[in-house]
């Protein structure tokens, strides 16, 4: 191999490298804002709540879902608070966006 062709091997490989670093240190920063992204939207949710009284239990499930949502597909958490009113336990379902954290649903389950 002649000097310019090392160079060029040299560089690329390097470039290679360098792009392999910056992949996966995105993607294991990716995989954890993901990780925390269904309990932020579950404590914004039983903070509101908590605003109208105290609850007895909360879930939201940890992987995402894809689902259809008013003729749209989406990708939504899922999740559930219950609450006690007049003395009765009463549940509520709620469905979250999870690209824009919009909640989309909240519902009392009967």
């Amino acid at each position: 191999m002649d000097e310019t062709t090392k160079k060029i091997v040299k560089y690329a490989g390097f470039g290679f490298v360098q792009g392999l670093a910056i992949g996966l240190t995105s993607a294991f920063c990716w995989h954890r804002y993901m990780k925390r992204l269904p309990d932020q939207l579950l404590s914004e949710l039983k903070r509101l709540f908590l605003q109208e009284g105290p609850i007895e239990g909360a879930w939201i499930e940890s992987s995402p879902r894809l689902t259809t949502f008013r003729n749209e597909r989406r990708v939504v958490y899922v999740g559930g608070i219950t609450r006690k009113e007049n003395d009765e336990l009463v549940q509520y379902q709620f469905i979250f966006d999870a690209k824009d954290k919009e909640l989309l649903e909240l519902e009392q389950v009967k």
